[in-house]
């Protein structure tokens, strides 16, 4: 039996977008009003809740608003993704990124490497740096090599960490790299562990990093295709998170359709053919 869809009136719609922003500084737009009700009638049903002011009260109030804010997040953000997304950039990091990071590690006498993905999803970006890194051939002799996916929805997170793709995943990837890095489980492609050695993944909210990898510091962020549901002052406190986990000259990558602002001051933006990245001032 199909449940009935509970209204939600433009006071509650209000309150939950309040509450949205301030806790994970997501920005639900107008006219997503509809929409969100829609998508969120289902739990107001399990939780046997009669309007979304009751909703509100539950994410604010409740023991399980932990739990709750889990199971909200899905149903808030898209995690769509696949494997060697936005090429042009990908070639600047294997081209131009990784050989500078490598001479001017070298020069230091470091043989240290830490990658960040940051909204890394299910884990294919993740995968598809462990990838290129192995392909270059820069780094596998005698370097510590660290990649770290973050996200704040932990589900997305568990399937990041069982490593287990459709083939819709791989529609950019040359055929010869799945067969070296995946095997194949009747209808799903599993990661090996050869790129599991240097990946690790772990909850995270951009708002506050200090507290859940604030210890570490990266040479590269990859934060593509999240600033695009934050609002300016959320990218602004975000870009500053990650300004504070990186070093003068380490590396940051946007989504294509993402930028800095010209006032921020903490990243000099380099342009290549196809892709903007920015590099941390020195």
């Amino acid at each position: 039996m199909t449940l009935a869809k509970i209204a939600m009136q433009a006071d509650e719609f209000r309150l939950i977008r309040e509450y949205v922003a301030e806790s994970m500084g997501l920005v639900l737009e107008e006219g997503t009003q509809k929409g969100l009700a829609a998508r969120l009638s289902p739990r107001l049903h399990e939780l046997r809740l009669r309007s979304f002011a009751e909703y509100y009260s539950y994410l604010k109030f409740s023991p399980m608003r932990s739990a709750e804010v889990q199971r909200l997040v899905p149903l808030i953000t898209n995690n769509e993704t696949y494997f060697f997304r936005e090429a042009a950039q990908l070639s600047v990091l294997v081209q131009e990124v990784l050989p500078a990071l490598k001479e001017k590690k070298l020069a230091e006498g470091e043989r240290t490497l830490r990658i960040l993905s940051a909204g890394c999803s299910s884990g294919e970006e993740a995968y598809t740096l462990a990838m290129l890194l192995l392909e270059s051939g820069g780094f596998s002799w005698d370097w510590d090599v660290r990649i770290t996916g973050i996200d704040i929805d932990t589900r997305v997170l568990d399937a990041a960490r069982q490593g287990s793709y459709g083939e819709r995943a791989f529609w950019a990837t040359e055929p010869h790299l799945v067969e070296r890095y995946l095997k194949r489980q009747g209808d799903r492609y599993v990661v090996r562990d050869i790129l599991r050695k240097w990946t690790s993944f772990t909850q995270a909210n951009l708002l506050d990093l200090a507290d859940s990898i604030g210890g570490e510091r990266y040479d590269v962020i990859l934060c593509r295709n999240v600033l695009i549901y934050f609002g300016d002052q959320t990218v602004q406190r975000v870009v500053d998170n990650f300004s504070a986990l990186q070093g003068p000259g380490s590396y940051l990558f946007l989504g294509h359709s993402e930028s800095l602002s010209r006032t921020q001051a903490s990243y000099l933006p380099l342009r290549f053919p196809g892709a903007i990245i920015y590099q941390k001032r020195v």
